[in-house]
């Protein structure tokens, strides 16, 4: 055992390295303690897509087994007290405040924070280390936490808070941005017109695909030719320009460039008619959307898919309001990337028969794979991981690039006053200054609100936020741009208008219809209320 610096101080037990940290459903082992990577496919549920695997291959070797004992011994301590397992975020979150606190103690002993001068010297060489690598504030939170944690299992005496490290991370953090309405309307223009110009083509997209693949296999496996990649993709690429079609707007390439330019703008539709996070958004399948009749005989749409915001993480059902142009995307979607569909599921059933992948790990990427998006390019060893970029921030941002929509003066004003954390970060003939998922999730909070068919009730539900005072902050500002006179296509206020309304009539008729999602009279309450002053 390590030395301990009080008799009443515990200390991290000096584990065997044949410890297993993780098994399969089926009890075999998964991970053993000091493997460089902890893999929890088989007990720990996440979203789909969602990373199932703890890294600690850049802790410093020196450092990596005292932090892998540690968490090891942390999270048994977690298990035994609220019997659950925590999650991969969790984990994540206690490893990265493990690692930066023996950092900057430069030893392998918890016990030692326990000493004033030498915890002075700790706060010293942490905040030079916060500044050199530019900590957020997210992992300097990681840390305070993480003490938390070590003061709670005794192994050391020291209460930390935010307020006596005395550390401020340089990067500020700033709200999510709401989008100036005018480039708002030529974003959503642009996606919708993509999803409802070519989702008659979807089944073709997806067969046009599958040739060019097959005729790069053929090049491939030529004999009577150079097997240099060089080679290779000219004579794909002169076979490609053969091909004829029909369809608009639409170059055929092996790239995958082709795809993500329809995967992008179907998931900007779902994520502006919803409000989803990412990993809600990757939850969707081909069936997600339904429509059901309305207490009035009219048709409300929605979405169903999972959330992994619940009290231990695990997923949920859960659904979403949203507009009839989400099932041409979702389908779209689907059916261009049929030939890649095809292609993974066999991969992944060839890794299982050779015993590759365990069951676990083979359930878990079959439903990843029938999400409606998927990676664009079959090049390169994927393994488990099928996750899609369509909705990532890089894609989001080359999407719009493409797109040139540059702000006018008008938005400039209008970004300011919706951003104020943002001021004077977006210049008149630029882009953007970022994008994200979580942009578009709230700007679709201030839509709701800006013109007056949203309240923060209505956004809590449609968000599934448990604290209603982070559909304040999603709204915020909204109230101010309202008086703005910015003019906006009066069809898609309509809609928008429309769709605010039919949110109110579906949580009604969900609560009367036994809803999953909301119960107890105090949610019909609200709901109900909620509905008679939209109506």
């Amino acid at each position: 055992m390590i030395s301990v610096l009080k008799h009443n101080l515990a200390s991290v037990p000096d584990y065997d390295e044949n410890i297993p940290v993780s098994s399969y459903s089926d009890g075999s082992v998964e991970s053993y303690i000091f493997d460089k990577k902890w893999k929890f496919s088989g007990a720990i549920q996440v979203g789909v897509g969602g990373l199932t695997d703890i890294s600690f291959s850049r802790i410093d070797m020196k450092y990596r087994k005292y932090i892998q004992s540690t968490l090891a011994y942390i999270m048994d301590e977690y298990k035994q007290k609220n019997k659950t397992h925590p999650t991969i975020g969790q984990l994540q979150h206690w490893k990265n405040g493990l690692k930066y606190i023996v950092q900057s103690l430069g030893e392998c002993n918890w016990n030692l924070l326990s000493d004033d001068r030498i915890f002075k010297q700790f706060k010293k060489s942490f905040s030079e280390l916060a500044i050199k690598r530019s900590l957020s504030q997210t992992l300097i939170n990681n840390v305070v936490t993480t003490f938390g944690l070590l003061n709670s299992l005794n192994l050391c005496h020291r209460i930390v808070t935010i307020k006596s490290l005395n550390i401020q991370s340089i990067k500020p953090t700033k709200q999510y941005i709401a989008i100036p309405t005018n480039i708002y309307q030529q974003i959503l223009n642009d996606a919708i017109s993509t999803v409802e110009s070519l989702h008659p083509h979807r089944h073709e997209i997806s067969a046009l695909m599958n040739r060019i693949q097959t005729i790069y296999d053929e090049e491939k496996n030529r004999k009577d030719r150079s097997s240099s990649l060089g080679q290779i993709n000219d004579r794909t690429r002169n076979r490609i320009r053969k091909i004829g079609h029909n369809i608009p707007d639409f170059k055929l390439t092996r790239d995958g460039t082709n795809i993500s330019n329809i995967l992008t703008p179907c998931a900007i539709v779902l994520l502006a008619f919803s409000g989803v996070r990412v990993g809600e958004l990757n939850s969707f399948t081909k069936d997600s959307y339904e429509e059901r009749e309305g207490e009035h005989g009219d048709n409300i749409c929605f979405l169903k898919g999972e959330t992994t915001k619940t009290v231990n993480g695990i997923p949920k059902k859960e659904v979403w309001q949203t507009h009839r142009i989400s099932k041409d995307a979702l389908e779209l979607a689907y059916d261009c990337t049929a030939y890649l569909r095809t292609t993974y599921i066999d991969d992944v059933n060839k890794q299982y028969t050779e015993q590759k992948i365990n069951l676990d790990e083979y359930k878990k990427t079959l439903r990843v794979l029938e999400s409606v998006f998927l990676p664009v390019t079959l090049g390169g060893s994927k393994k488990t991981n099928y996750s899609s970029t369509a909705a990532r921030s890089k894609n989001l941002k080359s999407y719009l690039e493409q797109l040139n929509i540059k702000a006018t003066k008008e938005d400039v004003d209008s970004f300011n006053t919706l951003n104020p954390s943002w001021h004077g970060e977006l210049k008149e003939g630029q882009f953007l200054p970022k994008i994200s998922a979580h942009d578009f999730r709230r700007t679709f909070a201030v839509f709701f609100k800006r013109y007056g068919f949203g309240t923060t009730s209505t956004i809590k539900f449609q968000y599934k936020h448990r604290n209603i005072n982070m559909s304040e902050y999603y709204g915020k500002n909204a109230q101010l741009q309202y008086f703005e006179d910015v003019l906006l296509d009066s069809d898609l206020i309509q809609l928008l208008h429309e769709e605010g309304v039919n949110i109110a009539v579906d949580m009604f008729d969900e609560i009367y219809n036994d809803s999953e999602t909301l119960s107890g009279l105090g949610g019909e309450r609200i709901a109900k209320d909620k509905f008679e002053k939209l109506r």
